[in-house]
């Protein structure tokens, strides 16, 4: 079957990097000899790239990875896909199928024929089989999320413990040197991948669904297979940058010792970013370890400056213990540190929030991404603001980045604008902050500039 895999055009979002779930999907449909493609449409302002693309490739099937922020977007595609292609299987995943209630989202995506909660590469393919049979033996297909005449039928997820029998990403699908304007804010080499070691997520952050989308245990791949993925980039594509964008990369200090000393015996001359970075993990050893084999900039969730927020948000860090892990870390190497922090969560005052905002200019960081509590489906704390009644649900017109929908109680959305961006520019146009950007970030200057205009034209959709 012709299998057309897209990522929408983010109305909403604004930032593009390959995209390795529809790749490993793909990956895992190719095994099963259909004939895949993918587009990335995130950097398009509308929908008509995704028309023409849909119109040349002629699909059978269309999958759509759902995102709670572009669900206007994405239902868009649906409609234009169902127009194009009466008969055209329509199929739905991705974070925001595995968040919501099942009846919930094939209520909204009235074309979807099917969808798949949790991870695709079983599913899918099992999807397909039982569609070109025409069987119709759909039970056993997990996450299957179908119509009947009964309603919605849902199945339990799986999360496959063996992540090597995905193999790689259809690295030729989403070519990374096709990236270059949409790459990371800190990562001036080109070009760069994404790459990932582990998927799952243990902790229960009230934020987050991750634990939900991706499952509670972490699995993680071999190293001999990251490191052959790794070799295959740097061959194939030129890649000189990696960013390892795993949920806790840094859990598993052993794992991270033995993938720092085969790059240095290999001899490799690469750097290298980690994401979802917990220090409370990190020793003096092992940062020098990894600064020496090419560790360029740790992302980390500080989210708080506040103890009593990180407690409610079932962060599970000491404040202070992650200033000075943050502190070993400058001093001892060359590596960089970007601080992660959410402005206005629920119940916080404003003396907390300032608390955050002194936290942020007192940690040696180089740069920070500064948001105000994002109101995201599936998350306990949504759940929450939802039944307690200080939040209506979202309906992806009143959702997204750059539109500020809640404030806590006791505090304006006004005020919160305030001091989010007394925050951003507080940190931002400090002559060091400055320095660093134009020295090891210039080819991202015009989205840096193009951010600070956009916060600086405050959006409520209340």
């Amino acid at each position: 079957m012709r299998v057309f895999l897209t990522v929408p055009p983010a109305l909403k979002s604004h930032m593009q990097i390959p995209d390795l779930g529809l790749a490993y999907l793909a990956t895992a449909l190719r095994k099963q000899n259909h004939s895949v493609t993918i587009l990335q449409a995130e950097k398009h302002s509308n929908h008509d790239d995704f028309s023409r693309a849909l119109q040349e490739f002629r699909p059978d099937v269309l999958g759509i990875k759902t995102f709670s922020l572009e669900i206007a977007s994405i239902r868009t595609c649906t409609e234009i896909a169902r127009k194009l292609f009466p008969d055209l299987v329509i199929v739905l995943g991705g974070p925001h199928m595995s968040v919501i209630p099942s009846e919930e989202s094939m209520a909204f995506f009235k074309e979807a024929d099917f969808g798949v909660r949790g991870e695709g590469e079983i599913a899918f393919p099992k999807l397909l089989e039982v569609l070109e049979s025409g069987s119709g033996q759909f039970e056993g297909i997990p996450g299957l999320i179908r119509r009947t005449e009964n309603g919605i039928e849902t199945h339990p997820s799986y999360f496959h413990r063996q992540l090597d029998d995905f193999d790689f990403p259809a690295w030729d699908l989403i070519d990374p040197r096709n990236y270059k304007d949409r790459w990371y804010f800190w990562s001036p080499e080109y070009p760069g991948a994404p790459i990932l070691t582990s998927r799952g997520c243990p902790y229960r952050c009230t934020f987050c669904a991750q634990n939900v989308v991706n499952g509670k245990i972490i699995r993680r791949r071999s190293l001999e297979r990251v490191l052959e993925e790794m070799e295959l980039l740097m061959t194939r594509y030129g890649v000189v940058h990696f960013d390892f964008i795993d949920d806790n990369f840094l859990m598993d200090p052993k794992y991270v010792q033995r993938l720092c000393e085969a790059i240095l015996a290999r001899g490799w001359k690469v750097r290298w970013n980690c994401c979802g970075a917990r220090l409370d993990y990190l020793d003096k050893e092992l940062v020098k370890l990894m600064d020496k084999a090419g560790c360029n900039v740790i992302s980390v969730g500080f989210e708080s400056g506040s103890q009593r927020v990180l407690d409610y948000m079932r962060k599970g860090i000491d404040k202070e213990v992650i200033r000075q892990k943050a502190r070993l870390i400058t001093s001892n190497t060359s590596i960089r540190i970007m601080g992660l922090f959410i402005l206005g969560f629920p119940t916080e005052t404003e003396s907390e929030t300032r608390q955050t905002i002194r936290f942020i200019l007192d940690l040696p960081l180089f740069l920070v991404s500064i948001n105000t509590y994002i109101v995201m489906p599936g998350c306990e704390e949504y759940d929450r603001l939802i039944a307690s009644g200080e939040i209506k649900p979202m309906d992806g017109s009143n959702i997204g980045l750059d539109e500020h929908v809640y404030a806590p109680r006791g505090m304006s959305l006004r005020r919160l604008g305030y001091l989010y961006n007394l925050a951003f520019f507080r940190f931002f146009l400090r002559p060091l902050t400055l320095y660093r950007i134009l020295r090891y970030s210039w080819r991202r200057i015009p989205h840096f500039v193009d951010k600070a205009l956009r916060k600086l034209i405050w959006k409520s959709a209340y």
